[in-house]
């Protein structure tokens, strides 16, 4: 080979190694990776208990022969656009289809119910209905949640309910949400409910009290479904009428992290003068006035955490500021949904709508910079503890109670460890 042939490749290399470096060296390191595909709900499912126990609520004009019909049409015509049908089912000892439209089921609720002749057992209607959700499925379950042996057991041993409700019941539904977590990821809502109820009562030793309408009895709706999932359809459903009003509303692992992220809104509400340091989430530029006080709003989404704590009654109550050297105050909690467009500006009304909550905060002075922030300590709601009940063998006992419904919400509880010491937890940099 030539000198010259030599010289020409050895040039080549080097020029190639040089465009190399150079193309992998000043690539921009900032370029985003293109966004996730958001997944999306491919099914509905809707699970009715048909025990004895549940009959009483279809006799009559009752909240859940109104709620339920109107909750079921108000879901299919609403979430995602109406794009979703529901898939009907009957539950009780085993999983039987409905076959026809959500109306057809509707009005087989309401001309001939189901004869409701069944035993069920919470843990086992739980496993079913888990194995027929899907990695993109939604299932709802409607029941009164009454823990319970079959009747041939509690036949041999009446006392069986109430003494074991704590211990294997409980655990029962431990180990099946657990299940439900750890295989498919799922999480769960539950909202409660009362109705008058025209039918059978059965006690905890499955002795029959019979009820004319005059005793206001408690039901349940269950929402099963990834986590992903699940905040989205219930973010839709929360403002749908028919869901409203509820006596309980709880999350199971849907909360998982504190909410850390915010985004400044740069005009609304602002006085002051300061200017947004969209790097840091944060101000700079802040310029206090003795006469002007500095005012600017934030924009988060709270859909994961629990109802109570997105509750703006339960935030102004609990919610503080951060506690560091910088003074700051909370001057308005606020619902994304209930700001007005015309109040925003074109840039902001998108961060609006990807929000759940506005918190205006407010500065009057401001020595030096540093941070701020809002701080939500976890707490969680024992409040369904008060709608439990151990004996319910008078009728005067038993208006808006269930039988050991605080053992089952303990064991769906047990089936989510949370580690976090924060409902939110969000930091708010502040530069003069």
């Amino acid at each position: 080979m030539s000198k010259y042939v030599t010289d020409f490749l050895s040039l080549v290399i080097v020029i190639s190694t040089i465009t190399c470096f150079h193309a992998c060296s000043f690539r921009d390191p900032k370029t985003p990776k293109p966004a996730p595909k958001e997944k999306q709900i491919e099914k509905i499912n809707f699970f009715m208990e048909t025990s004895g126990s549940m009959t009483g609520y279809l006799h009559g004009a009752t909240d859940f022969s109104k709620r339920i019909p109107n909750l079921l049409v108000s879901i299919e015509g609403r979430v995602d656009s109406g794009k979703l049908r529901l898939h009907n089912y009957y539950i009780a000892d085993s999983i039987v289809p409905f076959n026809g439209s959500t109306q057809d089921f509707i009005n087989a609720l309401a001309v001939k119910p189901p004869p409701g002749n069944k035993s069920s057992e919470m843990h086992k209607i739980f496993e079913m209905i888990a194995q027929h959700t899907g990695t993109n499925d939604i299932s709802l379950f409607v029941s009164d949640c009454i823990l319970s042996y079959p009747d041939k057991v509690v036949k041999a041993n009446p006392e069986i309910n109430k003494y074991n409700a704590e211990g294997e019941l409980k655990a029962t539904l431990t180990s099946a949400f657990q299940e439900l977590h750890r295989k498919k990821k799922m999480c769960a809502t539950v909202y409660g409910f009362n109705s008058t109820f025209i039918g059978n009562y059965y006690t905890y030793q499955n002795k029959v009290i019979p009820l004319a309408g005059n005793v206001s009895r408690p039901y349940y709706l269950w929402v099963i479904g990834n986590r992903e999932l699940l905040t989205r359809f219930n973010k839709q459903i929360s403002t749908l009428e028919s869901l409203q009003p509820y006596t309980l509303a709880m999350d199971f692992g849907v909360f998982g992290k504190a909410v850390t992220e915010s985004d400044i809104l740069f005009d609304y509400g602002k006085k002051g003068s300061w200017s947004v340091d969209s790097e840091m989430h944060g101000l700079k530029n802040v310029k206090p006035s003795a006469k002007e006080p500095v005012v600017f709003a934030v924009v988060t989404d709270l859909s994961s955490l629990p109802p109570y704590a997105r509750d703006t009654s339960y935030l102004r109550s609990h919610l503080k500021t951060a506690p560091t050297d910088l003074k700051c105050h909370i001057d308005k909690i606020l619902l994304a949904e209930n700001v007005a467009g015309s109040k925003l500006k074109s840039g902001e009304i998108d961060k609006v709508k990807a929000g759940t909550h506005i918190f205006v905060l407010r500065m009057d002075d401001l020595h030096q910079s540093g941070q701020t922030g809002l701080i939500l300590p976890l707490q969680y709601d024992t409040s369904y503890r008060a709608l439990s009940i151990m004996d319910d063998r008078k009728v005067t006992d038993i208006p808006g109670k269930t039988f050991a419904l605080e053992h089952l919400i303990d064991g769906v509880r047990l089936a989510y460890d949370n580690s976090s010491q924060h409902y939110i937890d969000i930091s708010i940099p502040i530069k003069k």
